[in-house]
C-alpha cells in the first residue's frame, strides 16, 4: 500500500454505527438484480458485513467471502447471529487479496475505492480473481455532488476540511466519478455507470460522524501545525454541526456513483 495510505472515517464506535445502517438493499441495489443462487461472490472492504449478510442472501447457497483489512471491523462481522451458513469472513487488502485466479463469479466493493491511493492497481487485482466473464459492481461517493442544507458556510466548512483530511490519507473524495475509467484501465469490459441519492433521515447520524472525525484531528493530522485550521475555528465548526444536525428543516443528501463491468 502507498505510505500515505490511511482509512479516513476511523473504527470509533460513533463510525461504525453509521456504517451498520447500511445494507444489501440500501447499498446495492445497483448490483442485486445480477446476481442469482449458486454465484460465488466476494465483498471486498466489507467492514461489518451489515451489506456482506444481503449479499449472501440472495447468493445462497452459493459461498460468499466478506474481507477487510481492519480485523476489528471483521470481529464485529462475526459476531452477527444472522450470518447466513454460506458466508465466511477473512482478513485482507484489496492489493494482494489470499484467493486462487479466476476464483469468484462475481466481486463486490462499497465506499472503498475513495479511500485508495491506487486503484487501478485494486481493481486489476479484484479482475485477477475473477472468472473470465464474471461481474464486479463498485460503488463511491462524489463529495462534488453532496447536499448540505440549509446553506450554512460553518457546515460546509466541516465538510471541506474533512475532504482535505481524506485526500491527505491518499483517498480521493470524487472518486465515484472515476470509477469507469479505472475499471477500464484495469481491463475490464462493458462497463455500465449510473448514480443515485441517499438523502439521510437522520442529519444526527452525520453530524456525528463529521464531529467525531474532526475531534481528532488536531492530534491524528497536526491540522493546528499544518495552519488547516485553528482551535477557535474548529470549535465553532464543531457547534455548528451541533446545531445543524438537530434542524428539522435540515438535509444531507449524498451522491453514489455505480459501476458494473465485465471480467
Amino acid at each position: 500500500m502507498p505510505a500515505l495510505e490511511h482509512y479516513t472515517p476511523g473504527y470509533a464506535p460513533r463510525i461504525v454505527r453509521f456504517m451498520e445502517r447500511r445494507t444489501a438493499e440500501t447499498h446495492a441495489a445497483f448490483f442485486l438484480p445480477h446476481l442469482r443462487s449458486g454465484l460465488r461472490l466476494l465483498d471486498c472492504g466489507c467492514g461489518p458485513g451489515t451489506i456482506t449478510r444481503g449479499l449472501a442472501a440472495r447468493v445462497g447457497p452459493g459461498p460468499v467471502v466478506g474481507v477487510d483489512v481492519e480485523e476489528t471491523q471483521l470481529d464485529i462481522a462475526r459476531s452477527d447471529l444472522r450470518n447466513p451458513a454460506n458466508l465466511t469472513y477473512r482478513n485482507s487488502g484489496v492489493y494482494q487479496l489470499p484467493f486462487p485466479d479466476a476464483h469468484f463469479d462475481a466481486v463486490f466493493a462499497h465506499a472503498l475505492f475513495e479511500h485508495l491511493g491506487e486503484p487501478v492497481k485494486a481493481a486489476r487485482e479484484l479482475r485477477r480473481v475473477t472468472k473470465p466473464g464474471g461481474l464486479i459492481g463498485l460503488c463511491a461517493p462524489d463529495w462534488d455532488g453532496f447536499l448540505f442544507g440549509p446553506p450554512d458556510p460553518e457546515v460546509l466548512a466541516a465538510a471541506a476540511l474533512y475532504r482535505r483530511l481524506q485526500e491527505d490519507n491518499g483517498g480521493n473524495p470524487t472518486a465515484g466519478r472515476s470509477l469507469g475509467l479505472w475499471l477500464t484501465e484495469a481491463g475490464w469490459s462493458e462497463v455500465q455507470m449510473s448514480a443515485r441519492y441517499e438523502c439521510q433521515d437522520d442529519l444526527h447520524l452525520m453530524g456525528e460522524f463529521l464531529r467525531d472525525r474532526l475531534e481528532r484531528s488536531p492530534k491524528q493530522d497536526d491540522v493546528f501545525g499544518r495552519g488547516w485550521t485553528d482551535e477557535v475555528s474548529l470549535k465553532r465548526i464543531l457547534q455548528a454541526l451541533r446545531t445543524w444536525e438537530k434542524r428539522r428543516d435540515g438535509l444531507f443528501a449524498l451522491a453514489w456513483v455505480s459501476a458494473i463491468a465485465r471480467a
